[in-house]
């Protein structure tokens, strides 16, 4: 393996020196205290590719990095490598509302897809925490949900199309571009958690759902309510249409 300064040059020579990361700001891509020797942001697919091929080539460890909210999960770093930092690519590939698909790049955050989505009267009804931070590629690679799960499902129950880049450099796709999608091994699901361990996530095609008119909490107390009659069967006030997203029942002990 050549030396990290050498390494690292060659590097910024296959990116472009606007793609590489101020080596001040490498704290922030930290995990567990661990340090990468660079950081860069490829501004598409194609340059994530050309950085997982210099790497596997010269035996370098990658990070791939998202909005950074779930640095904590998965295995800390063993060997030194570079944080592959996803969020320039944030685009929006393909909106077709009429047959409820988007395609969009992996560093959009949920907040932006949302946004984009909404102006139709769609959403992906994928509820990550921190939407303004996390990336569609970081919560996917990591499985992560937030409370639209108890009605909607995890993230990957909406996924129908990916494209990776794998380990030597090489991009690959799973799934499509329509909802009826059955054809070959479900790699959809299988990327969906794997924590960047099988390949790198560079777009996702998601099937939509109309977007709530709005949003209400509604919260009941119960001065007596014996064990037994904790059920989650709440009647709504007469008149209200709505559609309960997720019920958390405290009830008291017997």
């Amino acid at each position: 393996m050549t030396s990290s300064t050498s390494a690292v040059s060659r590097l910024r020579d296959i990116v472009g020196r606007e793609a590489a990361v101020d080596p001040a700001h490498l704290p922030s891509y930290a995990i567990d205290s661990y340090l990468p020797i660079a950081a860069v942001q490829p501004a598409d697919a194609d340059g994530v590719s050309e950085v997982l091929t210099w790497a596997h080539r010269f035996g370098v460890a990658v990070f791939p990095s998202g909005g950074r909210t779930f640095t904590q999960l998965g295995n800390p770093p063993t060997r030194p490598g570079i944080a592959l930092d996803l969020t320039q690519l944030n685009r929006v590939v393909d909106f077709q509302p009429a047959d409820l698909t988007v395609s969009v790049e992996a560093g959009v955050t949920i907040a932006q897809l949302d946004a984009a989505l909404a102006q139709d009267g769609k959403h992906v009804p994928i509820s990550a925490p921190q939407a303004g931070r996390a990336t569609v590629g970081g919560t996917l690679a990591t499985g992560v949900s937030g409370p639209l799960r108890a009605a909607y499902g995890l993230p990957r129950d909406w996924l129908i199309g990916i494209n990776v880049v794998g380990a030597d450099g090489t991009p690959t796709k799973a799934g499509g571009k329509v909802v009826k999608n059955v054809t070959g091994y479900d790699l959809n699901r299988l990327y969906t958690g794997s924590l960047g361990t099988l390949a790198v996530i560079t777009e996702a095609t998601f099937k939509l759902a109309p977007a709530p008119v709005d949003w209400a909490v509604v919260v009941a107390s119960f001065r007596h309510a014996p064990v037994r009659t904790c059920s989650p069967n709440i009647t709504l006030p007469l008149g209200c249409s709505c559609s309960p997203v997720k019920r958390l029942l405290t009830c008291p002990r017997p």
